[in-house]
């Protein structure tokens, strides 16, 4: 397979998975925001943008914070009042291969959150939702031509890797019904129930070029208070550049992501103006010296329709670092 081809292939993957997360996220009318990347306790404030691993996809372990904050009104009227909310999410996650072809991941974070008004601040933390995930990686090779002559019979490896994930969302996180009637009833440290999550990644890379794409669907079930948060599409896309030094590497990335959400249910009724969507776009950097991967990066609204332009989201930012293994 040339270069030609497999940046053809690259290019429609890429589009394919564009145009299908723009799509699902315009045909949301109904208007209801769980957070970036899915509802922040309902997957532990990572999919799709912040990724379940680093843009290499090598095998770590490592700690990651992610800052998010938002603005809600209470009301329909300009004067109506105003919260703001800001999320701190710490979490120790990692990649850990079992063989050549499969590996676990998982996400253990702690949630650090706060409301403010005119009137007080409210503030909960403790232990969030941990997510654990089974990969499975297709191994793909070149196609040798007619013209090639069979001095090896070794295949060579293609420039794209497929993985398959399948995961749980444990509810190891306290979910309390008093803030599931709020303006966002997402401020909550768990959701209280167990959600299964199915995930596509694929990645290509060409010398020091390389596209990073990942599909995630959620979905999720009831707690134990018979409240269901809506089932959750995922999607994100980095294009990346590698540049080489001496001893390290910098990965600088750009990319976009969407998310779309269906409706909550409680008592088994849909209850109104509860899915939504939004799509995001990002920016930074992976640095990467000896055996330490270092990396932030910036997500920043394109488009968002949340809780009946209730709730506007502002910006996330994250860093982590991570020790390859």
């Amino acid at each position: 397979m040339n270069v030609s081809q497999n940046f053809k292939i690259a290019t429609i993957i890429f589009l394919i998975t564009t145009l299908f997360s723009f799509k699902s996220a315009i045909a949301c009318t109904h208007n209801h925001f769980d957070y970036f990347d899915c509802d922040l306790c309902g997957c532990t404030t990572s999919s799709g943008s912040s990724g379940f691993g680093t843009l290499g996809n090598v095998s770590f372990v490592g700690l990651r914070y992610i800052y998010q904050n938002f603005e809600s009104r209470n009301g329909v009227f300009s004067n109506s009042p105003l919260s703001e909310e800001q999320f701190n999410t710490y979490q120790l996650w990692g990649k850990i291969p079992v063989n050549d072809n499969i590996y676990i991941n998982a996400i253990v974070p702690y949630q650090d959150l706060y409301r403010k008004t005119n009137q007080a601040t409210e503030h909960i933390n403790g232990l969030g939702d941990v997510t654990v995930m089974g990969w499975y990686q297709f191994q793909f090779f070149k196609k040798k031509t007619d013209d090639d002559v069979q001095f090896n019979t070794d295949k060579e490896a293609s420039n794209h890797k497929l993985n398959v994930g399948l995961g749980l969302k444990l509810p190891t996180g306290e979910f309390e019904e008093q803030f599931a009637d709020r303006i966002n009833p997402g401020f909550q440290v768990g959701t209280g129930s167990l959600d299964a999550i199915i995930s596509l990644m694929h990645i290509y890379t060409k010398d020091r070029f390389g596209v990073n794409t990942t599909v995630s669907y959620y979905f999720k079930n009831e707690n134990k208070n018979d409240y269901r948060f809506g089932n959750q599409l995922s999607y994100a896309s980095n294009v990346f550049y590698n540049v080489p030094f001496k001893q390290s590497a910098l990965n600088p990335f750009i990319g976009l992501s969407a998310d779309v959400y269906d409706a909550i249910e409680q008592f088994n009724e849909t209850l109104p103006d509860t899915d939504g969507h939004i799509i995001n776009g990002t920016f930074g950097t992976e640095f990467m010296i000896d055996k330490f991967v270092m990396g932030a990066n910036y997500t920043f609204p394109i488009s968002q329709d949340l809780f009946g332009d209730n709730v506007k989201a502002q910006n996330r930012f994250s860093v982590f670092v991570n020790y390859v293994l």
